[in-house]
């Protein structure tokens, strides 16, 4: 259960939040509002991934590597939501302002599936209400810039529910401290 010292959590899944690049980050104790919108409920495991590999250099006098940068580093949100509105799915296709409503009738909706050159860039939380190593508390991830990364594939089938499996990748935010550039978790603690 959560809050058993130091990891050993039952925690439920993540909900995944996006507004406008530049939005307010609120209180990790603070249900998101006003320009942050939910994606949408989520379907099988979620992860983020923090990756970085490192080249290393070697001299003529050491047999093992004198140094080692990383000259790349990469944050990526993996998850796939399910039961998609229109306007997520557009968010997801970066067509999202573009989604008409006809008053028909039938009334419909429409996405179109043109994406563009240039992709939307989003503020987002990956958020748990109970994901805080410290006790029953929220914890979140906070990427402040991030685009979508992935392809748009919609699966469906008999035994499943439809799904789009997605990718945020963080993108430097200059606005930030140097170490937030890509990303932070915060968790509440009491």
């Amino acid at each position: 259960m959560a809050g058993s010292r130091p990891f050993d959590q039952l925690v439920g899944a993540l909900k995944v939040y996006v507004a406008p690049y530049g939005t307010a980050v609120p209180a990790v104790d603070v249900t998101p509002s006003g320009s942050w919108v939910e994606l949408g409920p989520t379907d099988g495991d979620q992860s983020i991934n923090i990756s970085g590999d490192l080249t290393f250099f070697r001299d003529n006098d050491h047999q093992g590597p004198v140094k080692a940068v990383r000259p790349e580093e990469d944050v990526v949100l993996s998850f796939t939501l399910v039961s998609l509105t229109l306007e997520n799915y557009g968010r997801l296709l970066d067509t999202a302002a573009d989604v008409a409503a006809d008053a028909g009738p039938p009334a419909t909706k429409t996405v179109p599936f043109k994406r563009g050159y240039l992709p939307t860039e989003y503020a987002v939380l990956f958020r748990g209400v109970a994901h805080s190593p410290y006790g029953n508390f929220p914890a979140m991830y906070v990427l402040p810039r991030a685009v979508v990364s992935s392809g748009v594939e919609v699966t469906t089938g008999k035994p499943t529910r439809v799904g789009v499996d997605s990718e945020l990748t963080a993108l430097e935010d200059d606005a930030q401290t140097d170490a937030k550039r890509l990303g932070w978790l915060v968790a509440q603690t009491a």
